[in-house]
């Protein structure tokens, strides 16, 4: 049995942006190529095009969050914005196969004969690989024998509709199945409430379609689909103002409703309103852009202070930290939001906030590599300190005598030839002269060598340990304007 095609179909449903998704695959592949048609539908519509490497990683992480490729296993509830009518049946199939569905279905047939219980899921089997005649007999035949469950009436409305073309008959199905939900499941019924909404808007009773869907809503306020449709029927039957009321609702809750109902041809006739609604979600967002690039072109302002004072003191950092990608990339997100999307701004405050991240994961690096730098010149100050004290500890007045005694061998035979020429003096201590004069002269050589040998060595230890505090105070005050400007 075939699915009829656009041609047949009811308005809502004809169109729809997913490819190829259809009953007869498994659901955890039906899950994944949703999941991947959602992505590529965000990204068609942001439009959101970067030259830099960086940014595109960014803005597909900013493009990931809004696609819900981690709600798509919940159904209908966890698509949101992404529901189509053309994917429903695969909807229903990932439906029944969430823990909550399975566990009510057990509830419901734990009281009665298993073979019941196998046959619901022997037709459902088959609805899930696309065998609808198969699925039809035994759901048909399940439902003479056993009448309290719901999703067996909700599936043969499903393939009334969608196969056998057969509103009537669907709409019949539709509301046993809302009758038999609704003293189990609040949820269910609302579900089930708008297909039958779909069929009554199929038949042109379009204030029993809002009706409808109104009940959905009010079982289920939290239900987005059902707001959703519950404002196309207000817009079609002309009330602007509870159309309008609802648009504004759902899309604070999911921004992709933005797109939906842009294409969406029956808000045609309150697009003014609609506009003006887009306008004032969109000024909350767009002064948090602003917010954001002033807050970041600060710290990129201090980031270039601390690197130039960085490089001035020739410190030697590993990381490659230059901001000038940062601010091209900072640049090129400004650019971006004003392209012509809606969605744009809210993608590219994802992008800023990521952009922050980076920001703030290169200063912690940066003060990482500081605080390195400065444990090295602790420890190549304790080291200088250490020599110092060795070199204050050493006695000099052994070298001094070994070098006295050394210069006796020139002093005195120098001393003796010396006094030949020179008038006698100290005679009446018989040295003779030259060699006092020697004595003397090797007595302030020996004192100045030794002085010279064991303070020139101090001095340069001094002048070593006095730039290294220097470089310390230095790079202190880096960390401290690092510190200041780390955003936790």
């Amino acid at each position: 049995m075939k699915r009829f095609g656009d041609g047949l179909v009811l308005r809502g449903m004809k169109g729809g942006f997913y490819q190829g998704i259809k009953l007869g695959q498994n659901v955890t592949l039906q899950k994944i190529d949703i999941g991947n048609q959602i992505r590529e539908m965000i990204t068609s519509q942001v439009g959101l095009v970067s030259t830099y490497e960086t940014n595109r990683e960014i803005i597909s992480e900013g493009i990931s969050q809004l696609s819900y490729m981690r709600d798509v296993g919940n159904g209908i509830f966890g698509l949101k914005a992404a529901f189509e009518w053309n994917i429903s049946e695969v909807v229903w199939q990932i439906e029944q196969n969430t823990k909550d569905f399975k566990d009510m279905l057990k509830a419901l047939y734990a009281s009665q004969d298993v073979s019941l219980l196998n046959m619901r899921f022997l037709a459902q089997g088959a609805y899930e690989e696309g065998k609808i005649a198969d699925a039809l007999a035994i759901y048909l035949e399940l439902s003479q024998k056993y009448q309290d469950d719901f999703s067996v009436f909700l599936s043969l409305g499903m393939i009334n509709l969608f196969y056998e073309k057969n509103k009537e008959k669907a709409l019949d199905n539709f509301n046993k199945a809302i009758e038999i939900a609704k003293p189990q499941s609040d949820y269910y019924t609302s579900y089930t409430l708008l297909y039958k909404a779909l069929v009554l808007r199929g038949l042109d009773l379009l204030e029993e379609a809002e009706e409808s869907s109104k009940q959905a809503v009010n079982l289920s306020p939290d239900f987005t689909e059902a707001i959703y449709q519950n404002a196309q029927y207000n817009a079609l039957l002309r009330k602007p103002d509870i159309a309008v009321s609802l648009i504004s609702k759902i899309i604070h809750i999911d921004i992709l409703y933005c797109l939906k109902i842009n294409n969406e041809p029956d808000f045609d006739g309150i697009r003014s309103s609609i506009e003006k609604v887009f306008g004032k979600i969109s000024v909350p967002t767009n002064k948090n852009i602003k917010d954001k690039l002033k807050e970041l072109d600060k710290k990129l302002y201090y980031f270039d202070t601390i690197i130039n004072n960085i490089h001035e003191q020739e410190f030697n950092i590993t990381g490659n930290f230059n901001s000038r990608q940062l601010k091209k990339d900072r640049n090129e997100f400004a650019r971006l939001v004003n392209y012509d999307s809606i969605l744009n701004p809210f993608v590219v405050d994802k992008c800023l906030s990521r952009l922050d991240i980076f920001f703030n994961h290169d200063i912690s690096l940066l003060l990482s590599d500081c605080k390195e730098i400065r444990k090295r010149l602790e420890r190549n100050k304790h080291e200088v300190a250490d020599k110092l004290l060795e070199k204050q500890g050493k006695k000099s007045f052994l070298k001094f005598f070994l070098y006295l005694f050394a210069s006796q061998l020139y002093a005195i035979p120098i001393g003796i030839l010396v006094s030949e020429f020179v008038v006698s003096i100290g005679t009446h201590m018989g040295i003779p002269p030259g060699v006092i004069i020697l004595e003397v002269v090797a007595v302030v050589s020996c004192f100045l060598t030794i002085l010279v040998l064991s303070t020139a060595p101090r001095l340069k230890l001094k002048r070593i340990y006095s730039g290294i505090q220097s470089r310390e105070r230095k790079l202190d005050k880096i960390i401290k304007m690092i510190e200041n400007k780390k955003i936790d």
